[in-house]
């Protein structure tokens, strides 16, 4: 029978008494004395006090006050005293094991406490009772919180299971008072536990009378109605019934088709399906694709503002906003984005802003407009949303929603999303300083998280390891390897010294590849080794992990669309770098008409104080003869670099946090030069340079965009060490005396 059945003898606990709580559990109560004042505190003393020893004072409707400690008893009785310090009333008490009291009768306990008292007293027993004794499955305890919630709503309200969001995952839905707010602790009561749920929790405004309808997600291994909810707020306590087994809706997919109009529960839920360890963002990308919401912008308007926004990135920590907006009428007060518990929050805190024009799909017409793009930080992550809503505010209050079309989610299209952000005309610091580079670097370093090697294959690799490793990217672009691999074929001290390890970092193009090195490898006969990336992760992460790949002690990082002129080559290159007189060199690179590409490099600032990357005498004829001088440079390009193995891992090899591929090979002979080494220009080594030719399958990067990125964060960087290396190195003499081909090695000379 129920607990409230049996009755208990007296409700006066002037003179102390005891009860049962749970199975080895009992609760001591006392009501202090009518004139005790109300900061009266009673203790409980025992010879050996039990661990833990918990209390609690409730008021109670006539106005006076009651002690509850409760404690885990032995199988012998247990005397104690009960004293007050200001009054000096002493009540001896002696306690039973639980199994020898009566059961606490929450009925009347609840009759005779104050209101607020009653839920204070089952906040206790939920919380910290339930977490002090460890008995969230002791079947008495869990009857006696039964009881409770029947003496507090003898007919609850119901809730019910609106869909099944996977195994051991549901979406209750409920209702609650309009006093409630939304930091609920919930708990599930049943017969044989009492446990609390950890869901996030959402309370949509639609309101009903002084209700407010409620939804959660329940994580519950099994779902085995009936049991009771107890929903606890700062402003009261709900308790609710679920009685029925079977969701509303059969699936997910259906639930989420059906509800587009609730946007703040949608967003709920892709929140919640982005912490799954397995498949849950991607469940929560696939069901915003197949329903999205409906795109929402201002139509431009004569007198009217109007606006759109067109990007609408939710990153780890914050939230990447572009579009545009036309105020002809200085009626705009900002635009927001929505939360969604409903809150707006102003996107001007972080903003750039730049004039631009929009174009209506009916008449072509163009219109004057100011474009922005903003970083709002956020508290915590929204998970992969897809579209986040935003509002154009007005002067007048009046509000206009903005939804944009769904957003890409994987890092590369994200990374174009953000570089087309903004006109490379107006592509500057305060663009890029706190609103683009941190979105930026963060989905550069999602990127690199994804990007591993797929497999590698040999084509007559020696067991001992060569004295040179030649690592050459591919991307997409494989026109030269048959001369490139051709030149190189034609050195035998290459062929005896040198392995060639190529990084595919187009997988897409595999098995050409490896046709064609097949085919070049039994021509040739030259020791090669092909490693396929699973993605295409950018220049350096593939220079990276060929250097990882390679066995030998000097690397030679060559482009693949550099062709040796003649033999002998790398012996010349790798002649300073082994004596220690160079910690990196690079050589003399010409275009197909023989003009001079590539002499060596410097930096030049241009008129917004960037440092960009300039090549000597480029465009001049092969044997112009400021070229010819061997000699220090600033820099070398990456077409064709040598350094030794110990100094390419030493500084970390090349930087990946550039945007596809640029300003790494600067980047990387300034930190072989921090490391306390010069850079080093030969002539003698000439090589063909058919120059950009991958980069420019990259539609992306030709913008500008992503070049003009790269200078800015090249002179981040290094400002500081380009300025005094600039200021130490001239350029060099218009017409210096050539170093013979004997003392090109010995008599190097600052650029």
């Amino acid at each position: 029978m129920p607990f409230s059945d049996i009755k208990q003898p007296s409700a006066d606990y002037r003179g102390a008494k005891t009860f049962r709580l749970g199975s080895d559990l009992a609760v001591v109560i006392w009501d202090l004395p009518p004139v005790s004042p109300t900061s009266t505190r009673p203790a409980l003393t025992m010879v050996k006090p039990p661990v833990p020893l918990v209390s609690v004072t409730l008021a109670l409707a006539d106005g006076q006050q009651r002690t509850l400690w409760a404690m885990r008893t032995t199988r012998v009785s247990m005397p104690a005293v009960i004293a007050t310090e200001r009054d000096g009333n002493v009540v001896p008490v002696s306690i039973e094991p639980a199994s020898n009291l009566p059961p606490l009768d929450m009925e009347q306990l609840f009759l005779e406490l104050a209101p607020d008292a009653r839920i204070r007293f089952l906040n206790v027993l939920l919380t910290t009772w339930r977490s002090a004794f460890k008995i969230a499955g002791d079947p008495y305890f869990c009857l006696i919180v039964e009881d409770a919630l029947n003496a507090l709503a003898p007919l609850p309200r119901p809730a019910r299971t609106t869909c099944e969001l996977g195994r051991g995952r549901y979406l209750i839905e409920t209702t609650i008072n309009a006093e409630f707010d939304d930091k609920l602790s919930i708990y599930v009561v049943g017969s044989a536990s009492v446990s609390q749920l950890r869901p996030k929790t959402i309370v949509r405004r639609r309101m009903r009378g002084a209700w407010q309808t409620c939804h959660f997600i329940a994580e519950m291994p099994s779902l085995s109605p009936p049991f009771q909810l107890v929903l606890l707020s700062k402003n009261g306590a709900a308790i609710r019934q679920l009685t029925e087994r079977e969701a509303q809706c059969p699936s997910l997919t259906r639930w989420w088709a059906d509800n587009r109009d609730a946007v703040e529960l949608r967003e709920l839920l892709v929140q919640h399906l982005a912490t799954w360890p397995n498949g849950g963002p991607a469940t929560a990308i696939d069901l915003q694709i197949r329903a999205p919401l409906k795109e929402r912008h201002v139509q431009r308007a004569a007198q009217q503002p109007s606006g759109q926004v067109d990007l609408a990135l939710a990153l780890s920590d914050s939230l990447l906003v572009g579009g545009w907006y036309h105020d002809p009428s200085s009626m705009l007060a900002g635009i927001d984005y929505l939360q969604a518990d409903g809150k707006a929050v102003p996107l001007d805190g972080n903003i750039y802003e730049f004039p631009g024009w929009a174009q209506t799909q009916a008449d072509k017409s163009k219109t004057d407009v100011t474009g922005f793009v903003a970083r709002l930080p956020l508290d915590q992550p929204l998970g992969p949303l897809l579209q986040p809503r935003f509002q154009m505010r007005f002067a007048s209050g009046a509000v206009k929603s903005l939804i944009p079309p769904p957003q890409p989610f994987e890092p590369v299209l994200q990374r174009n999303q953000i570089l087309r952000a903004v006109p490379p005309q107006h592509a500057i610091d305060d663009a890029f300083r706190t609103i683009l580079a941190p979105t930026l670097r963060e989905v550069e370093q999602r990127l690199g998280k994804t990007v591993e090697v797929k497999r590698t294959r040999d084509y007559g690799l020696a067991q001992q390891a060569p004295l040179v490793s030649i690592v050459i990217p591919l991307y997409k672009v494989l026109d030269f390897l048959r001369f490139q691999l051709s030149g190189m074929a034609t050195d035998p001290w290459l062929m005896a010294n040198a392995e060639l390890v190529f990084v595919l970092d187009s997988p897409e193009i595999q098995d050409e590849t490896e046709h064609l090195l097949g085919g070049l490898h039994l021509l040739h006969g030259f020791p090669m080794r092909l490693v396929v990336m699973n993605r295409n992760g950018g220049y350096a992460r593939a220079c990276n992990t060929g250097a990882r790949m390679a066995r030998g002690s000097l690397l030679v990082m060559l482009n693949s669309d550099v062709v040796p002129c003649e033999p002998g080559w790398v012996q010349t290159l790798i002649e300073p770098v082994m004596s220690g007189a160079l910690g990196a060199v690079g050589p003399r690179l010409i275009f197909e008409d023989r003009s001079l590409q590539h002499a060596g490099l410097y930096f030049g600032r241009d008129q917004r104080g960037i440092w960009l990357n300039h090549h000597f005498h480029k465009g001049m004829p092969s044997n112009y003869l400021p070229a010819q001088l061997a000699r220090t440079v600033p820099g070398v390009t990456g077409a064709c670099l040598v350094t030794s193995r110990d100094i390419y891992d030493s500084v970390g090899g090349f930087t990946e946090d550039y945007i596809i591929g640029d300003y790494e090979d600067s980047d990387l002979c300034l930190k072989i030069r921090r490391a306390g080494f010069e850079i080093g220009y030969e002539p003698a080594a000439c090589l063909y340079h058919f120059e950009r030719q991958s980069i420019r399958r990259s539609q992306d990067y030709m913008r500008g965009v992503a070049s003009q990125y790269n200078s800015w964060l090249h002179t981040q960087r290094w400002d500081d060490d380009i300025a005094a290396l600039m200021a130490r190195d001239e350029r060099p003499p218009s017409n210096p005396e050539p170093a013979s081909p004997d003392d090109r090695t010995l008599e190097w000379t600052n650029a």
